[in-house]
């Protein structure tokens, strides 16, 4: 049985506690959020059973990059610029541009109803959707892992459609809208171009982080 490395799950948490010490952050620096939502969002269907894949999204956070780690050293380096840079780009927009949505009111007692009610009490008030940080890393999820030679193409497929389904929950869940998705969608592309091309700043970071 190969060993479990402490290493990539300690500097996803540092990813993660970065990201929502932004989130806090942005919250207290921000004016009155604009409502935002279309006539697509409303012919999407409310689905609570999309709340699971929804949150397998948070162990997601620990298990995409565990594998980046264990496959290419540089592609989790890569992978850590991008959680950082799309976290920073995501932050300022929120402050820029506070927005909020419409979401339904979860009542029931049932497994699925209490997980969504916690997920919808954490996340309360519900601010901070345009971009969707959730779609921006899922999407991310997509590029970094089908771009890599290292990773079978079992995984790669797997991936997609977690990472699809997770996209799609956060809509079906009214956490997000569509404008939400797609610019979450186009800020994990821009930043995966970005990074693409680049090497300096990855082999400096791939340093300091010691792996």
């Amino acid at each position: 049985m190969k060993k479990l490395e402490i290493k990539p799950l300690l500097l996803s948490l540092g990813l993660v506690i970065f990201q929502s010490s932004l989130y806090a952050l942005s919250k207290l620096l921000q004016s009155s959020p604009t409502l935002i939502g279309n006539v697509i969002d409303s012919k999407i269907p409310f689905n609570i059973y999309f709340i699971i894949p929804y949150a397998i999204w948070y162990l997601m956070l620990f298990i995409i990059p565990y594998i980046y780690y264990k496959k290419d050293k540089k592609l989790f380096t890569k992978y850590f610029l991008s959680y950082i840079f799309m976290t920073v780009i995501a932050n300022i927009i929120f402050v820029a541009f506070p927005t909020t949505v419409n979401r339904p009111e979860v009542t029931g007692t049932n497994i699925i109803e209490l997980l969504t009610r916690l997920i919808f009490w954490v996340d309360t008030p519900i601010l901070n959707c345009f971009p969707s940080l959730h779609c921006a890393i899922a999407f991310a999820w997509i590029l970094f892992t089908t771009s890599s030679k290292n990773i079978n193409t079992k995984t790669k497929i797997i991936t997609s459609i977690i990472s699809l389904t997770i996209i799609y929950s956060t809509l079906a869940v009214k956490q997000h809208v569509v404008i939400d998705a797609i610019s979450g969608i186009l800020l994990a592309s821009i930043v995966f171009l970005y990074l693409y091309f680049e090497s300096k700043l990855t082999d400096k970071t791939k340093k300091i982080l010691k792996i």
